[in-house]
């Protein structure tokens, strides 16, 4: 009598088996997400290219109305300086800053540092835009304008 229910048991196996062999390989294939694009793994080489780098965009504005920026980042030799211009829109009047100093890329992360010892940060994202980041990388308060959008990259004459 054990030998029947043990090949009932059995002949049960059979059906359960295509099932759990297709449950299976639905799951497997679920779980297989398209390879990330090499670009999406490595921010854009700042190294490659011409001598200068530009990016403009119009930043969102606590105070204002809109910053208008312009970022130009030039290389000669192992010197990298930059440019920075801010042009603050409120109604009808504009207040212009400048700033100049050093940068570098650290991975996805471009850091500007002026003279006078200002920092600030900038995410290198994979399409070659800006996003103003504080000084460790952490993302500020995002809005809908807060990216500075490349403009060229030119060979000095």
């Amino acid at each position: 009598m054990a030998t029947c229910r043990t090949l009932r048991h059995n002949r049960a196996m059979p059906r359960l088996l295509p099932a759990s062999i297709l449950l299976s390989c639905l799951a497997l294939a679920a779980c297989d997400a398209p390879a990330p694009s090499s670009r999406a793994n490595h921010p854009p080489a700042l190294d490659a290219g011409g001598d200068r780098i530009e990016w403009r965009g119009r930043m969102p504005c606590a105070d204002c109305d809109a910053i208008d920026t312009h970022l130009l980042l030039r290389r000669e030799g192992a010197t990298r300086d930059y440019t920075l211009t801010e042009v603050y829109q409120a109604g009808d009047d504009a207040t212009r800053f400048v700033e100049r100093g050093r940068w570098r890329q650290e991975h996805a992360l471009l850091r500007l540092q002026d003279g006078a010892g200002s920092r600030r940060a900038y995410a290198l994202l994979p399409d070659g835009r800006l996003q103003a980041r504080d000084w460790h990388g952490r993302p500020l308060a995002p809005g809908p304008g807060d990216f500075l959008v490349p403009v060229t990259a030119t060979t000095a004459p």
